[in-house]
Parts: structure tokens; C-alpha cells; sequence
């Protein structure tokens, strides 16, 4: 494994992306002091996860980002890769097949830092780890920089050692021990923790143990409650089964009689519906009978009327035709007259004919050919008359296709419109973001409702806090209430003792009162007082005679009952009365007995040799006992009072800690309406953009419907438009060709006019002449006129009357056929209403009989009816008592369904004689015993199943924490036990490694390492050199030039132990002279066999040595840059030229 390149961007000096390419196993890296040479290296160190920025020369990491020079800004982040080549596969694990490793750094301005392996991103751990043991590190001796060569000779004891470790390649075993200690430690905390909540725990599964039997005893009662109720229900569901079952029959009985009267009414109603059918139809054919009586007699007055009619007319026609036939003769006589005189007019205007007939003749000519003229031209003005009806025919024609053409192209443009507005409606109408707002609002839907069940577990979840709380609340003052109890219970003890004591102290019971016992021997020392307990303390013997303990020297013998007494005055004979365990004990021992001697026990039993006393109950053994209870009760009372503020004060934060439950409770409320609010909210909105969508989507079918239709009437008016253009093209060569008859007919009638006015100037001369004729007749044609009118006034009157007469005439003949045809008519209308009304009159007999047996049958049916109504009235008694009965019963069964029981097993478990209010008091006595047990804990059941899988749990988490622990201890035993071995092994390699090469670089003199405690573990290393011909006591003594050779000797023994992939050295040769250099480099050139070495120097001896040269140069200020030379090239080169 080795160094193949180094890739800088933005690092310290090194702005520009820059690689530094290590092709040989030396490369020295020259330059002028400052260009930025040992930037290399500190850049190597800060890739292998340098973290102290005082060690790359900065005051904070961000140091090492270029911070711009004269001509160039700062940059934003550094970063250095270096690329490792693994081809011997050196490196362990996953990264064993891999040939080329790359790792990379980048830090940014703000101070963020990646570790990238191989381009994916890491931690620094991670590169840190692959490299241990392989001698390479932020801090290794793979790499020396400036002065740290001094600082390697002069460094602590424990520093020195890290190099050994690090040689040893036991740096992982050291970071695994320590993260196996680190884990003993969580685990023993662990286990701490554990066993506090296993403690807790047990607590809690006792408490929950008793309730759950509680909750158990409610349960069973419980279910025998419910299975009462059950059957309860059950036998009220058989009553009013029963009662239904009979009420069902009873209304079957009651219906078959309601049948049977409505089978009878049925029958009657059929009679009755037959008899009014029959009456129906004699009314219609009654009716029908009148209908024809009644047009019969209408028949016969018209037919009267009519020939009452027929002969006023016949004597009106007889009248006029009298009148016509006078005023006819009339009329005769006056033309007769009128002829004759005629007559003689014409004689004489026969005189004047010939010359009038022929101007006459001329005339007519003339008139003729006028008239074929006027003719002629009256037909050309109807030719032109007509061609202008037709062109102006033509023309409305036109005007009127061009109008609906027109409108039709309106029309066709307002559709085009309508379909542009409907295209830009559809364009506008894009359902896709509604669609996406929906997919959007029905993904805020379910992630609201994902919160709002969150919330409402949070809900749950502080809610159960409070129960658990409230229920510890509960629990602590019950303590409270029971501890404040005990206080004072033991308080009251306390007063009555001390009551009883001062009664005593009044009587001056002074022995007593001044002697104090051990605990558990007041009736053994009361036995023995016996008439003592009356006694008194003085000096000396009292003035007057009572019994008196003196005051003097007194030493308790041990083992007696003088050393029972803690203070105070005994008997001197208590030294002689020895202590047994037990009564047995006092037996056993009695026979041991000297004279004076006696053996006593607590209980009280006092032996001698030949003599036993059992104590009883004296006022002194009450004394002292009270005194002993008194100083217990102190002692209790102090506990139970410290036991009562220990419970207050749990209280107090239990309660505290339940405030804030409740706060959080209500926090959680407040969230969980909120969470609630908004996901309806949501709901809505996704509610309202799905309706949005549907009306959108209808809109669009609508509008594509719309659309369709405005194409097929594009369509149609397209086609229609084509057909009146084609129409019109037709109207204009139509109007074309009238206008070539309209010049043709004017020609014709130019032509024609003028020969008229010819004619008509020859007529107007001829007419003068005949004027001229004709005004001598004047007076005559005017006489022949006067009496050609009148005689034409006469015939045609007389020709009047004569049409009149025989219109008359014609009329008067058929009359008398007609009337006697009215008359027939009349007298057959007479004998057919004679005929109608006989009939009409049976019918009516008949039908009034028919009526008369209606009335009967319905008389007979309201007696049925009223049966009916009655049997009714009982039948639906019958029926609303079933119903209710029913309904009680299926009450009775949908109360079994909402207890959950099932008739047909409690059917089968129920007695055959089982009584309702027998059940009834069953059911009570349950239920009052399920009230006298009190609040009942349900949970506790689940609960204390819970807390105990959960104890076996821990348990075995116990267990298993407990093995863990053992195991990495046997682990650190392990790893210790490695670790001495490898590190005196690895310690004893270095130091023969140092005693061989410090002799060989000093020429002579001896080295070695010496450790400074017998513990491998925790010993530090320190080294000793004495170059040739010098004894020095330590190596601070030695100059900076044998220091530097000595720390060679020592890192160049390690690399001989345990080679680094490389080896980087800053100015190593600083302090040495041109021979040490020379020892320095054949050393370097000697171990380059194994370890590629780059060395930064400014010595011209250790520049020839490399293979390469690395020139660092900076010509622009702040920036550095790189030139690399290869010397066996160069020489070549050189060579060759």
C-alpha cells in the first residue's frame, strides 16, 4: 500500500485544484521558505481526521479554507483527497479487494465537514477505523513535521507510548476496551435503573394483586348479576309469551265470528250491488226512454212550427205574385209607347248614314289599325310590364337570398364565435390542478388524520396519565389519611403513658422513676424489684422507716441483670443474677448455679438452685414498660411523623406532577379539537374541490355537447350558405339575361310608338270631319238616346218581373206536397210518443220496486253492521292487549340481546318453577353485594398481568444484563490479556530495533527504552541515549542534533517493526550537520526498500538522494504551485543531451 497522489482545492495556499503525483518511493519536496511545503503535509494529517486546528497552525478550522490573497477573493471550501494504491490488499475488511482507495475531506465556510471513502459520503470514525494499526493517523509517527522531532525525544512517558501502541497495532484493541467499558457502564446503569423499576414493580403487583382479587370477586358477581338478569328477563319473556299465545288464540276465535258476519255481509252486499245494478240500469233505460219521449214531443212542435211556417209563406207569395203581374203590364204599355216613338227617330237619322257609315268605315279602318297598334304596344307594355315583375322578382329574389346569406354568415360567424368561446372555455376549464389540489387536499386529509390519530393517542395517553396519576393521588392520601392515623393513634398512646407516668411520679415513685432499661428487660428487672419497686433513692438511711435503695460506687458485672440497666440506681444483688436466652436456656443452666446465684430471662422467669418465680403483673412491671413503650412510641411517633411528611411531600409532587398531567391533558384536548377542526376543515375542502371537480367535468361534457352541436350547424349553415351562393350566381345570370330583354323590349317599343302617333293623327282627322257629321245629329242621337235608355230600362224591368213571376210560380206549385208530407211526419211523431210515455211509465213501476228491495237489504245491513262494529271493537281489545304483550315480549328479548345472552341456554339452565320474584330478591341481594364492595379497580386484572409479564420481562432483561455484563468483562480480560502480550512484544522488537540502529547512525554509543511500571497496561515509556564517548544522565542533555537522531533511530525502529504505508518527514535534517545528513539518508535510502518516504528538506545532500523532486514554488504572492521533476529522467536527459 502506498501513496499514489494528493488532490488539493482551496487548501491553505493551495487555491487551485492541484495534484500531487508520488510516483517513487522518495520524493523530496523543495522550495523557499513560506511557498506553502508544509501545507502537504498538513494537509495529509488533516484528511486522516485532524481535529485540533492548533495542530495545523490556525486558530479554527476554517483556517484552512483560503482566505484570498492581493488578487484573489477567499474561497468558500477547501478539500484534499488522497489516493491510495492497494494492491498487496493491505488494508482489512470490505476494502481488501479494492486496488485504489480514495479519501476525501471538504470543510465549508460555516464550519461543516465531510469524510468522503471512496466517494460516498462517511464519518470520521470510519476513516479513523481503517486505518488503525496500520501506523497511519492525524497524530502517528508515519508523520513528522517541523519540531516534532524534538517533541517525539522529550515527549511524557505516555505520549512515548503511544507510538509503541500504535506499532503494536493495539490502538483498536485500546478504542474496543474502551468501548466495551463504555458499555459496562450503560449496562450497570441500566441494571441500576432496572432494578429501582423492579422494585417499584413488585410494589405495584402486590398493591394490583389485592385489587385484582377485588375486581376478580366483582367480576364473578358481576356475571352472576348479568346471568340473574338474563334469566329474569327471560322468565318476564315467558309471561308474556304465554299471554300473547293466549290472546292470539282468542282473537283467532274472535276473527273466525267477525268472518263468518262479514262472509254474511259480503253475501248481502252482493244481493245489494246485483239490485242496484238493475236499478242503475232501469234508470238508464228510463232515462233513455224520457230522452226519446222528450225528442219525440220536440219532433212534433217542430214539425207543427213547420207547417205553420209552410202557409204563412204561401200566402205571402200569393200576394207578391199579384203585384208583379200588374206592375208587368205596366212596364208593356210604356215600351209600346217608347217604340213608336223610337221609330221615327231612326226614319230620320236614316237620311244621314251613308255619309256617316262611310266616314264610319274610314273610322274604323283607322280604329282597327289603332288598335292593333295600341294592342301591339299594350302588349309590349305587358311584356314590359311583366319583365319588370320578374326583375324586380329577381331582384327581391336576390336581395333576399342575399339577406339570408348574410345572416346565414352571421350566424355562421356568432357559431364560430360560440365554438371559440366554448374552445376557450374548455382551454380555460383545466381540470388537471384541481385534480392535482384534490390529490394534494386528499394527502393533507390523511396526513391530518394520521396527526389527529396521533392525538388522539396523545389524548389517550395523558389521559391515562391522569388516571394513573389521580389513582397515585388517591393511593397517597389514603397513606396520608392512614399514616395521620397511625400519628395519632400512637400520639394518644403517648399521652396516656405519660398520664399514667406523672399519676406515678406524683406518688414518688423515685427507684422507678430514675432507672432506665434495655429494651426487652423491664419485666425481668420488675420481677426481681419485687418489694423494691416501693423504694426510694437517698444517701443514707432515711429519718423515718421506709424502704431505700442508697446511692453508691456501683460496677455492673457482665452477664448480669445489673448490666441491663442503662442508668439509675439498682440493687446491689443484681450483679448476682445471671441473663438467660430463653427459659430453656435458664433450665439448662440451672444446675450450674452457686450459691447467691439466680438466673432470670426477658420473659420473666426467675430461677434459683432450688427455687423458680413466673412474673406476673405488678404496678412496677407497668411502669417500666409504659417508660420502654414511651421511648419506643418516641421513636415510632418520630418515624411515623417522617413517614407522614415523606408522604406529604410525595403527595405534593404527585399532585404537582398531576396539575401538569391535566395541563397536558388539556393541551392535548386543545390539539386534538384543533387536529379535529382542521381535518373537517379538510375534509370539507376535499369535499368542495371533488364537487368542483364534478361540475367542472359536467361542464366540460356539457361544453363538448355544445360544441358538437355547434359544428353539425356550422356544418348545416356551411352547406346552406354554398347552396345560396350557388342561388344567387343562378339570380345574377337570370338578372343579366332580363337586361338584354329589357333593350330588346325598348327598341320594340320606340318603333311601335312612333307608328301610333301616326295613327293616331289620321284618326283625329277623320274623327274632326265625322264631328262635324255628328254634330248635326246631335239632337237626334241625344232624342234616339233618351228613348233607346228609357226602352232599355223598360225591358229590363219587364224582364224582371217576368223572372220574378216565374220564381213565384215556381214556388207555389210543390207547397201543397210539402204540407201534407209535415203532416204525415206529425201524426207518426204523435202515435211513437204515445208509445214512449207507456213505456216510460212500466219502467218506472219497475224500477221503484227494484228501490223498495235496495232499502230492505240496507236496512238489514246496518244490524250486521253494528254486529260488525262490536265484534270489531272486542277484536281489537284483544289485538292492542296481544300488541302489548308483544311488545313487552320483544322488549324482553332485545333486553336479552343487549345483555348478550342467548335464550335457548338460558332456556335450558332455567328451572322449570323459577319465580319471578323469587329471581327478583336474587337479583337484589347481588346487587347490593356488588355495591358493598366499593370502587373497584377493572384494570387491575389486565393491569397485574401486565406488570407481572412485564416483571418476568425485566427479569430476564436482568438476567440477560447480567450475562451481557459478564461477557465483556471476559471480553476486557481478553482484550487486556492481548494487549500485554503484543504490547511486550512489540516493546522488546522497537527497543532491540533502537539498541541496533542508534549505534549504526551515532557510530557507536548505545540506546535503549525503559518502562516505568511493572503494569503493561497503564505504563509509560521512556528512552535513554548516550552517543559515543558521552555519559549523560538523561536525554534532555543531548544537543538538537543527537536529539533529532535519536527520535530517527526510534521512528525508523518502529517502521522496521510495523512499516506505515508511508512516511513523511518535515525538515528532519534541519539541526544535522552534512555527516549526519549522510547517515540520515543512506538510513531513509535503506528503508525506502519498504517505505515510500516524502521528505520536505533544504539540504542539497538529501535533495540528491530523492528519486523525485517536488518543487513548491509561489511566484504569484499567497498562491502556491507545483513542479515535479523526475531526477532518474532528468539525469537520463542530461545525459543524452
Amino acid at each position: 500500500m502506498r501513496l499514489k497522489q494528493i488532490k488539493l482545492s482551496g487548501f491553505k495556499s493551495f487555491v487551485d485544484s492541484t495534484s500531487v503525483p508520488f510516483p517513487q518511493q522518495m520524493t523530496a519536496v523543495v522550495g523557499p521558505n513560506g511557498c506553502g511545503k508544509s501545507n502537504v503535509i498538513d494537509a495529509v494529517r488533516w484528511v486522516l481526521g485532524e481535529s485540533s486546528a492548533k495542530n495545523l497552525r490556525g486558530d479554527a478550522m476554517t483556517d484552512v479554507i483560503f482566505n484570498g490573497s492581493a488578487q484573489r477573493k477567499p474561497v468558500s471550501q477547501a478539500s484534499v483527497e488522497l489516493v491510495f494504491e492497494n494492491t498487496e490488499g493491505r488494508l482489512a475488511g470490505g476494502l481488501a479487494d479494492r486496488s485504489e482507495i480514495s479519501i476525501k475531506r471538504i470543510v465549508t465556510r460555516d464550519a461543516q465537514s465531510n469524510y468522503f471513502l471512496n466517494g460516498s459520503k462517511c464519518r470520521r470514525r470510519d476513516i479513523t477505523d481503517i486505518f488503525l494499526g496500520t501506523g497511519l493517523g492525524p497524530r502517528s509517527y508515519a508523520i513528522i513535521e517541523q519540531g516534532m522531532i524534538s517533541r517525539l525525544i522529550e515527549s511524557k512517558p505516555q505520549e512515548l507510548r503511544v507510538f509503541i501502541e500504535e506499532a503494536a497495532g493495539i490502538s483498536k484493541y485500546k478504542e474496543r476496551r474502551r468501548e466495551t467499558e463504555n458499555r459496562i457502564k450503560h449496562t450497570r446503569e441500566n441494571l441500576d435503573r432496572l432494578s429501582d423499576v423492579r422494585d417499584e414493580l413488585g410494589k405495584n403487583i402486590d398493591k394490583l394483586k389485592r385489587q385484582a382479587t377485588a375486581a376478580q370477586r366483582y367480576k364473578e358477581l358481576k356475571a352472576q348479576e348479568r346471568k340473574l338478569k338474563a334469566e329474569l328477563t327471560t322468565i318476564k319473556w315467558l309471561y308474556y309469551s304465554n299471554r300473547f299465545n293466549a290472546l292470539e288464540q282468542q282473537l283467532q276465535q274472535q276473527q273466525t265470528e267477525l268472518e263468518k258476519y262479514q262472509s254474511q255481509e259480503l253475501g248481502d252486499q252482493r244481493v245489494l250491488l246485483e239490485l242496484k245494478q238493475q236499478a242503475q240500469d232501469g234508470r238508464q233505460q228510463l232515462e233513455k226512454t224520457q230522452s226519446q219521449f222528450y225528442q219525440l214531443g220536440a219532433t212534433i212542435s217542430r214539425l207543427e212550427q213547420q207547417i205553420l211556417h209552410q202557409r204563412q209563406q204561401q200566402q205571402t207569395l200569393n200576394a207578391q205574385m199579384q203585384q208583379s203581374r200588374h206592375s208587368l203590364q205596366q212596364v208593356e204599355e210604356f215600351i209600346a209607347t217608347e217604340q213608336a216613338q223610337y221609330s221615327e227617330l231612326e226614319q230620320q237619322l236614316l237620311l244621314d248614314e251613308p255619309q256617316q257609315e262611310l266616314l264610319a268605315g274610314q273610322l274604323d279602318v283607322l280604329n282597327e289599325q289603332l288598335q292593333l297598334l295600341e294592342d301591339e304596344q299594350l302588349a309590349q307594355q305587358q311584356a314590359f310590364q311583366h319583365w319588370q315583375q320578374q326583375h324586380f322578382r329577381l331582384q327581391q329574389q336576390q336581395q333576399q337570398q342575399q339577406l339570408q346569406l348574410q345572416n346565414q354568415q352571421q350566424q355562421f360567424s356568432q357559431l364560430q364565435q360560440q365554438q371559440q368561446q366554448i374552445a376557450d372555455d374548455i382551454a380555460a376549464l383545466s381540470l388537471a390542478p384541481l385534480q392535482q389540489r384534490i390529490a394534494e387536499l386528499d394527502a393533507e386529509q390523511t396526513r391530518s388524520a394520521q396527526l389527529l390519530q396521533q392525538h388522539i393517542a396523545a389524548q389517550a395517553k395523558a389521559q391515562t396519565d391522569v388516571h394513573q396519576q389521580e389513582q397515585h393521588c388517591r393511593q397517597l392520601q389514603a397513606q396520608q389519611l392512614t399514616a395521620g392515623n397511625d400519628v395519632q393513634m400512637l400520639q394518644r398512646e403517648q399521652s396516656t403513658l405519660q398520664q399514667q407516668q406523672a399519676q406515678r411520679d406524683t406518688e414518688q415513685q423515685q427507684l422507678l422513676q430514675q432507672l432506665q432499661v434495655k429494651p426487652g428487660w423491664a419485666t425481668a428487672v420488675a420481677m426481681v424489684l419485687g418489694q423494691l419497686q416501693h423504694a426510694v433513692v437517698a444517701a443514707g438511711l432515711p429519718e423515718e422507716p421506709k424502704t431505700v435503695v442508697m446511692t453508691n460506687q456501683q460496677v455492673a458485672a457482665p452477664g448480669t441483670l445489673a448490666a441491663v440497666i442503662v442508668s439509675g440506681v439498682y440493687p446491689d444483688s443484681f450483679n448476682h443474677i445471671l441473663l438467660a436466652d430463653s427459659v430453656a436456656d435458664a433450665a439448662r443452666r440451672q444446675a450450674q448455679l452457686q450459691q447467691g446465684q439466680s438466673l432470670i430471662c426477658q420473659q420473666g422467669y426467675w430461677l434459683g438452685t432450688n427455687w423458680a418465680l413466673l412474673a406476673g403483673t405488678s404496678q412496677s412491671d407497668s411502669y417500666l414498660l409504659r417508660a420502654e413503650r414511651l421511648q419506643q412510641l418516641s421513636g415510632e411517633i418520630a418515624d411515623a411523623i417522617a413517614h407522614l411528611q415523606q408522604i406529604e411531600t410525595r403527595l405534593s409532587e404527585q399532585t404537582s406532577l398531576l396539575q401538569q398531567g391535566k395541563a397536558v391533558l388539556q393541551q392535548a384536548s386543545e390539539q386534538l379539537l384543533q387536529a379535529e377542526k382542521q381535518h373537517h376543515q379538510q375534509q370539507t375542502n376535499l369535499l368542495l374541490a371533488q364537487q368542483e371537480l364534478q361540475q367542472g367535468q359536467r361542464l366540460a361534457q356539457k361544453l363538448d355537447a355544445e360544441q358538437q352541436q355547434l359544428l353539425l350547424k356550422q356544418a348545416q349553415l356551411e352547406e346552406s350558405i354554398e347552396q345560396l351562393q350557388v342561388a344567387q350566381e343562378i339570380s345574377a345570370e337570370q338578372l343579366l339575361e332580363h337586361d338584354a330583354q329589357q333593350h330588346q323590349l325598348q327598341q320594340n317599343s320606340g318603333s311601335a310608338q312612333q307608328q301610333l302617333q301616326q295613327l293616331r293623327a289620321q284618326f283625329e282627322q277623320k274623327r274632326q270631319q265625322q264631328q262635324q257629321l255628328l254634330m248635326q245629329q246631335k239632337v237626334s242621337e241625344q232624342q234616339l238616346s233618351a228613348l233607346q235608355l228609357s226602352l232599355t230600362r223598360a225591358k229590363t224591368q219587364q224582364q224582371q218581373l217576368q223572372e220574378q213571376l216565374s220564381q213565384l210560380d215556381e214556388k207555389l206549385q210543390p207547397d201543397d206536397d210539402a204540407e201534407l208530407i209535415l203532416q204525415e211526419q206529425l201524426q207518426q211523431s204523435l202515435l211513437e210518443r204515445d208509445d214512449a210515455e207507456q213505456e216510460m211509465i212500466s219502467q218506472q213501476d219497475t224500477l221503484a220496486g227494484v228501490e223498495q228491495q235496495i232499502r230492505q237489504l240496507e236496512q238489514g245491513q246496518q244490524g250486521i253492521m253494528q254486529l260488525l262494529n262490536k265484534k270489531r271493537a272486542e277484536l281489537a281489545d284483544i289485538q292492542l292487549d296481544a300488541e302489548g304483550y308483544r311488545v313487552r315480549a320483544n322488549n324482553m328479548m332485545e333486553l336479552l340481546r343487549e345483555q348478550q345472552a342467548n335464550m335457548k341456554d338460558v332456556l335450558a339452565e332455567l328451572p322449570a318453577d323459577a319465580d319471578e320474584a323469587v329471581w327478583q330478591q336474587q337479583l337484589d341481594k347481588t346487587t347490593d353485594a356488588v355495591a358493598r364492595l366499593g370502587p373497584i379497580n377493572l384494570a387491575a386484572i389486565e393491569e397485574y398481568e401486565q406488570q407481572s409479564e412485564r416483571k418476568q420481562y425485566l427479569d430476564a432483561q436482568n438476567d440477560d444484563l447480567m450475562a451481557a455484563m459478564d461477557t465483556l468483562e471476559t471480553a476486557i480480560r481478553k482484550i487486556d490479556k492481548e494487549t500485554r502480550q503484543k504490547f511486550k512484544d512489540t516493546f522488546e522488537q522497537v527497543n532491540d530495533g533502537l539498541k541496533t540502529l542508534f549505534p549504526k547512525v551515532f557510530g557507536g554509543g548505545r540506546a535503549y527504552l525503559d518502562l516505568t511500571e511493572d503494569d503493561l497496561l497503564e505504563t509509560g515509556v521512556t528512552i535513554m541515549a548516550q552517543p559515543p564517548g558521552k555519559k549523560n544522565s538523561t536525554i534532555h542533555l543531548l544537543s538538537g542534533g543527537e536529539k533529532a537522531l535519536t527520535a530517527l533511530s526510534l521512528v525508523f525502529s518502529i517502521f522496521r517493526l510495523n512499516p506505515a504505508p508511508f512516511c513523511m518527514l518535515d525538515e528532519v535534517d534541519a539541526p544535522l550537520d552534512d555527516a549526519n545528513v549522510g547517515r540520515f539518508c543512506n538510513l531513509v535510502r535503506e528503508m525506502s526498500e519498504t517505505v515510500q518516504f516524502i521528505y520536505i528538506s533544504h539540504n542539497k545532500i538529501a535533495m540528491e538522494m530523492a528519486a523525485q523532486l517536488m518543487g513548491v514554488t509561489m511566484q504569484e504572492p499567497g498562491v502556491s504551485r507545483v513542479v515535479a521533476v523526475d531526477v532518474d529522467d532528468a539525469v537520463k536527459m542530461a545525459a543524452a543531451s
